[in-house]
């Protein structure tokens, strides 16, 4: 089955709006919770499906106009039955000037023999901010499904108005990798991946050294500065319920830094204008007044420096 997501958030009376939107079976997008009670949108993308089946392509277009704020939900874990051939899931976002964009789906549980390939593209525009999430299950554990599908295959590229800025190309294949050892999963069955990438994010770093420091049993996680203006932290547990909650909870403490930073330049005072001198004409009682005034000033100037003499 061929699905179709398409979102267009726009700004009315300064609050972000669904401006127009289009989904088809079995698909749905709704509000979350009540549409009034903030400036910016929340929606959440709902399914009447099982999960997803053999030869189903998904194609999600978002687009934010400037100044808007959208957060996107998603309503469970998304399911990859098994697969002959394999499904596609195909992201396309623009988030333009001064945009905040979050979206940070419920993992993905692929069973025994599904095949998966998704596609992201997404582009920033001048001081837009993005919080991206993506959670990958080894399977259905409980089921003795460890790492018995066949292909993961998710592609992720960020945009800057300079060109790209981030590729993420992750292969996960269980047949053909020692998935399970150093340098992939390491014993864990469960990853994550929070990206923040934002005029902000040199000093969300910073905030995040003094937060992120303690240790936690179930999982274990890293974070780094991975390009300009970006930040990125990979997360490995064996519940994918607790990565999610985990997750979410970082991509609040982004979304609440951000809201700051936004609010803190729009305080800031204003630079006062300079004009170059000779360009205003002076009456003769003004030119009188500005004479004694420098002359009082080269004055004091004269006393402080003998005082430090």
């Amino acid at each position: 089955m061929d699905s179709i997501i398409s979102i267009n958030v726009a700004q009315e009376s300064n609050r972000s709006v669904l401006k127009d939107s289009f989904h088809n079976a079995p698909y749905k997008l709704v509000h979350y919770g009540a549409r009034n009670s903030y400036d910016h949108l929340e929606l959440i993308i709902m399914s009447a499906s099982p999960g997803v089946m053999d030869g189903d392509t998904l194609t999600i277009h978002v687009n934010l106009q400037a100044n808007t704020q959208l957060k996107l939900y998603t309503q469970a874990f998304n399911k990859l039955h098994p697969m002959i051939e394999g499904a596609q899931q195909h992201m396309d976002v623009i988030v333009e000037e001064e945009g905040l964009f979050q979206y940070i789906p419920h993992p993905t549980t692929p069973f025994k023999g599904s095949i998966y390939k998704t596609i992201t593209n997404i582009h920033l525009q001048k001081h837009a901010t993005l919080i991206w999430g993506d959670i990958i299950c080894g399977g259905r554990i409980h089921m003795n499904e460890s790492f018995a599908f066949s292909r993961l295959h998710s592609l992720t590229k960020v945009f800057f108005a300079d060109g790209l800025r981030y590729f993420d190309n992750q292969y996960l294949a269980p047949k053909e990798q020692p998935i399970k050892k150093m340098l992939f999963l390491e014993g864990y069955t469960h990853q994550g991946t929070l990206l923040y990438a934002s005029p902000y994010a040199d000093e969300l770093k910073l905030e995040l050294d003094e937060i992120l420091k303690a240790e936690y049993e179930e999982i274990t996680y890293g974070f780094t500065s991975c390009a300009d203006d970006m930040v990125m932290i990979r997360i490995l547990g064996n519940d994918g319920e607790l990565l999610y909650n985990f997750m979410t909870m970082l991509g609040q403490l982004c979304w609440d830094f951000t809201q700051h930073k936004i609010t803190e330049k729009s305080e800031k005072p204003q630079e006062p204008i300079s004009i170059p001198a000779g360009q205003i004409k002076k009456s003769p009682a003004q030119k009188k007044t500005i004479k004694k005034t420098r002359h009082k000033e080269n004055k004091a100037a004269a006393l402080k420096i003998d005082a430090y003499a």
